[in-house]
């Protein structure tokens, strides 16, 4: 059985720490609202509760994508510790989405980019 590149185990290691970050930053947008909810009902202030209400639409919404970037994460990166050809496609995607986010996320993505095109590391996911 062939052995995972440096590379490749980077790129996994990279992806679950970026759906962990994900998640943290969702436990925070959706621990905000509910810390203003206690704040609101002190204020008496009809404004805000509708102030509320929208970061809660917002917050609901961003947690939401917040969400299907995590399971993304940990999806593509258990698919590259485990060698899956899917995985690799599927990490050439994320990174391209990456590039817009300049400049770390420009470097990092275009790295990943480079990596998984390579011809060592598409025979490491080479079935047989």
């Amino acid at each position: 059985m062939k052995q995972r590149s440096e590379g490749t185990n980077l790129i996994a290691i990279y992806h679950f720490i970026s759906g962990f970050l994900s998640l943290l930053t969702l436990c925070l947008i959706v621990m905000v609202p509910m810390m203003l909810a206690f704040v609101a009902p002190v204020s008496g202030d009809q404004d805000a509760w509708t102030a509320l209400g929208f970061m809660a639409v917002i917050g609901l919404f961003a947690g939401g994508i917040l969400l299907l970037i995590a399971i993304a994460n940990f999806v593509v990166g258990w698919g590259l510790w485990n060698r899956r050809e899917w995985a690799r496609i599927s990490a050439i995607g994320l990174a391209l989405l990456r590039l817009i986010n300049i400049p770390l996320g420009t470097i990092i993505g275009g790295l990943i980019i480079w990596h998984l095109f390579r011809e060592k590391t598409k025979d490491e996911f080479a079935v047989g």
